[in-house]
């Protein structure tokens, strides 16, 4: 059978939630997993836990069932739940677990919200822009021709790009579509995303938010790894695959062999530019007061801070810059057409 529906973030977390709640309240692991694969309405959520239960009836244990489905269980996931299990503690884990799932998709929400509004005023001025040299201009066009009258370069501009936009709408399209085409197949290879994440930190404010959101779901995933009792290397490799940013996952790739090698965790943090110090001075005091997970989850409270900030910011900031690049291109329009117009007004008087 197919998996035809895609499990979402949120699924995730009430899957963990859900299973602590059951747990806590002594329902065996295995009836609590079949319970959940019953109720749940997304029929590949169902089909994966089902493969759990089975799993666990054939004698693997928990960490193990969902080991096997690693593209709805995150590494993350997996090695929380294998905590869990040595500490004897899983109901206490999977809700530390659902916390940080929650807490991680109202953060992906908070960022996505923040780039609706420029993005539907950007859309929105795209579409009138193609009705206006689509419709109006040509239009006008003719009556100019026949009226003989003088063009201001920007009309004549605006005539330009429609006449080619009508007579070679395909080839724009083509284009378009192959410039779409090229950037991702370039992106989804090992160089090409590193180059696009490293100039996504580059961008100014938007470069200040990514590197927050990532600082923030590394310290608080960590800590949360940490306090469920997971090994510290295999907490950093794990976290690693849980952030979106390529530059941070090589960084704590190296780091974990560092650590592995015999370096402290603040050493090794403090040679890549995109820990800044604050991580680096704060990890070197939990290293020091076996007080790790405590320092984590604070500097965690304090970049999810700083990531709020940071999305009011580009807030901010992209209301005006929007709102001055519609003026601009509306202006220009309006000026293109009012003056031929104006033109012909004193041609016919």
């Amino acid at each position: 059978m197919k998996l035809f529906k895609r499990i979402s973030h949120k699924e995730r977390a009430f899957v963990a939630r859900q299973m602590a709640v059951m747990i806590s309240a002594g329902l065996p692991l295995t009836q609590a997993v079949r319970s959940l694969s019953e109720q749940t309405d997304n029929p590949t959520m169902a089909k994966v836990l089902q493969q759990v239960v089975d799993d666990l009836e054939n004698g693997y244990s928990f960490s193990r069932a969902l080991a096997k489905q690693p593209t709805v269980f995150s590494q993350v996931f997996i090695s929380v739940a294998a905590a869990g299990e040595q500490t004897g503690k899983l109901d206490h884990t999977l809700t530390m677990l659902a916390d940080e799932l929650e807490r991680d998709q109202g953060f992906r929400s908070r960022v996505i919200g923040s780039l609706l509004y420029p993005a539907f005023i950007i859309v929105a001025m795209i579409v009138v822009g193609l009705i206006m040299v689509t419709r109006i201009v040509p239009a006008l066009e003719s009556v100019f021709k026949e009226a003989k009258v003088d063009l201001p370069w920007t009309t004549r501009t605006v005539v330009a790009v429609t006449n080619s936009i009508i007579s070679y709408w395909y080839l724009y399209i083509i284009g378009l579509g192959m410039a779409i085409f090229l950037f991702i197949r370039y992106t989804r290879t090992e160089d090409g995303r590193r180059a696009f994440n490293a100039l996504l930190l580059r961008v100014p404010a938007f470069g200040t938010m990514i590197a927050n959101l990532e600082l923030a779901r590394f310290t608080r995933i960590f800590g949360m790894m940490t306090d469920s009792g997971v090994p510290i290397i295999a907490a950093i490799q794990a976290v690693a695959g849980a952030l979106d940013n390529l530059i941070f996952q090589e960084s704590l790739a190296v780091v974990s062999g560092n650590v592995e090698r015999g370096a402290t965790l603040s050493q090794s943090l403090r040679k890549f530019p995109v820990f800044p110090s604050v991580v680096t001075q704060m990890v070197a005091v939990g290293e020091q007061t076996g007080q790790l997970d405590t320092v984590l989850i604070k500097l965690a409270d304090y970049y999810e801070n700083e990531t709020n900030q940071s999305i009011r910011n580009i807030t901010a900031l992209t209301e005006p810059v929007v709102f001055v690049i519609v003026g601009l291109a509306v202006a220009f329009l309006v000026f293109s057409i009012i003056v031929p117009i104006y033109n012909l007004a004193s041609v016919i008087n």
